[in-house]
């Protein structure tokens, strides 16, 4: 075991035996900044939700894009970037061994066009970002395979509206952290469950309200047992589109959440785990949302992963490290959004290639550096020759610093997990984007409170968030899922949903607490200053009903 300081930070922070053999076996040294400062310098790569009309760099067509008109990146459309209408390697250049890599592949990154959107396989859903595999979607980031989708970032579902991380399910309406639901609206770590309403950490249970610890439960109103008839009387008088009882019923459900006891974490099928929200996974430590990750560390967002450290939404990988977006690789480090790839370093938006060192936008190649072709030999001995360049200018073994971010920081998630205001942004040298005036046009439609008061109409206005004064607008299907679901249209813009509903879930890290049940000592994302109750596993399950 061995304790830095984070060069960042100055606090300290250690680097377990696993880590230092993990850094080792991969020929890296050891990280200088802690975990979440790591976390932070790649998250702030990547901008999810702001989008921009520009026209394309090639064909001068129209088109929506993360990267705002101002960027000097030459932007295309999805298709023409995949086209064979350019060449990669007509932007290559030669090593500049006076300067730093880091200085050079900034440079490259500047001339080599960039896809507008990152978006594989879709239908009908231009205005979604990182999605593959969709279908009918509207502003959807985040998500693989879901259908008829809007506003957040499900996967495998169908028919879901202002969801965060749900998975499986189909006819849902602000679900957090849930999978295999089926006719639900607003639960919360949740599985299994249908036509259930307003309810936290329930397991396979039907016709459930303003409920929290239930297992195989039908028909319970705030933890009660109901009858059926007594159940369905409740449910017709109860209306989320009257705000009255809508207020009263959350608070209610606040004051049950705080007299159940909260389970320290959620592990399923795992084994020597730490974290949160881990499933079926084993050996893996400080990581946040992994599913089928074995002998990994340090990763968020990430699926059937093995052997790799500090990683976020990405899929299908062994032996990465820090790295972001994509998935399908294999020893990949310090690198954005490859697909396919092998032995890649340093690199950005790589398509199917190995052997290749600071490069960009290349597709089936092999043996590149700064998008110049070489032999295997010249390769291999030019590698070598710039990883000490990068040892000179303190490179090597560093993520891309921020200020090489295509994006400002209020721009990207790194702004969701680590929020800053305009002033420290600018004080840590990050850049910030001002909002745009014309977005804020005032509107003087009044939206109805009862949802069968709203007719197509409103389709047609600007409306404007009643927080954030932000101009949105009501699609119709959107409105054809509200008078389905009998839920009011909502009078806040998706960003400040989106905002809510992130934080209402628990922050990606742990504490040292005790169980308050038996003191065992436990790891859990809720900090000890919390004011829930938090039981150890076994605790835990001896007491949900």
């Amino acid at each position: 075991m061995n304790k830095k300081n984070c060069k960042i930070t100055k606090k300290e922070f250690v680097l377990s035996d696993k880590d230092l053999d993990y850094y080792k076996n991969i020929a890296v040294p050891n990280p200088s900044l802690c975990p979440e400062e790591r976390l932070r310098r790649r998250l702030a790569f990547r901008n999810e939700r702001n989008l921009y009309k520009r026209t394309s760099d090639l064909s001068g067509a129209s088109l929506l894009s993360m990267y705002h008109p101002d960027l000097p990146y030459p932007v295309y459309t999805k298709d023409e970037w995949l086209s064979d209408k350019w060449n990669p390697f007509d932007y290559g250049k030669d090593i500049d061994w006076d300067k730093s890599l880091f200085e050079q592949f900034y440079e490259l990154q500047k001339t080599v066009p960039r896809t507008n959107l990152m978006i594989v396989n879709d239908e009908n859903s231009e205005y979604c970002n990182y999605v593959g595999s969709i279908k009918n979607c509207y502003l959807c980031f985040g998500s693989i395979v879901i259908e008829d989708c809007m506003y957040g970032n499900p996967y495998y579902s169908k028919n879901c509206i202002d969801c965060f991380l749900i998975r499986n399910s189909e006819l849902c309406y602000e679900c957090i952290d849930c999978d295999k639901l089926y006719g639900c609206i607003y639960l919360q770590d949740c599985y299994g469950c249908s036509d259930c309403f307003l309810s936290y950490d329930l397991r396979s249970c039907r016709n459930c309200f303003g409920c929290v610890g239930l297992r195989n439960k039908e028909y319970y109103v705030f933890n009660t047992q109901y009858s059926k008839e007594e159940y369905e009387k409740f449910i017709k008088d109860f209306s989320f589109c009257d705000k009255d009882k809508f207020k009263m019923a959350k608070q209610k459900l606040a004051e049950i959440k705080l007299q159940h006891p909260h389970r320290a974490s959620v592990h399923i099928n795992c084994d020597n785990v730490t974290g949160n929200y881990i499933f079926n996974s084993k050996n893996c430590s400080n990581s946040f949302q992994i599913f089928e990750n074995e002998d990994c560390s340090f990763n968020i967002q990430t699926t059937t992963s093995k052997d790799c450290y500090d990683m976020n939404y990405t899929e299908e990988n062994e032996l990465c490290y820090e790295y972001i977006g994509n998935y399908r690789n294999n020893l990949v480090g310090f690198s954005l959004f490859c697909y396919g790839c092998n032995d890649v370093w340093y690199s950005d938006y790589l398509h199917n290639c190995k052997n290749c060192f600071a490069c960009c936008g290349l597709k089936n190649a092999q043996y590149c550096i700064l998008n110049k072709q070489y032999t295997k030999d010249e390769y291999e001995d030019l590698k070598n020759r710039l990883i000490k360049l990068m040892v000179k200018h303190q490179e090597w073994g560093e993520f891309f610093p921020i200020k090489y971010s295509p994006f400002a920081y209020n721009e990207t998630i790194a702004n969701d997990y680590f929020p800053l205001n305009k002033e420290d942004a600018l004080s840590r040298g990050y850049r910030w984007r001002e909002k745009d005036k014309s977005e804020f046009k005032e509107s003087r439609h009044k939206i109805p409170d009862d949802i069968e008061n709203v007719d197509e109409s409103i389709c047609d206005e600007v409306l404007s968030c009643e927080l954030s004064g932000r101009n949105y607008r009501i699609t119709k299907s959107e409105l054809k899922f509200y008078k389905r679901m009998k839920l009011p249209v909502p009078k806040k813009h998706f960003f400040e949903r989106h905002k809510e509903r992130w934080n209402k879930r628990l922050p990606y890290k742990t504490y040292d607490r005790k169980c308050d049940k038996c003191s065992t000592d436990i790891q859990t994302s809720y900090s000890p200053q919390r004011p829930e109750t938090v039981y150890c596993e076994k605790c835990y399950l001896e007491t949900v009903l």
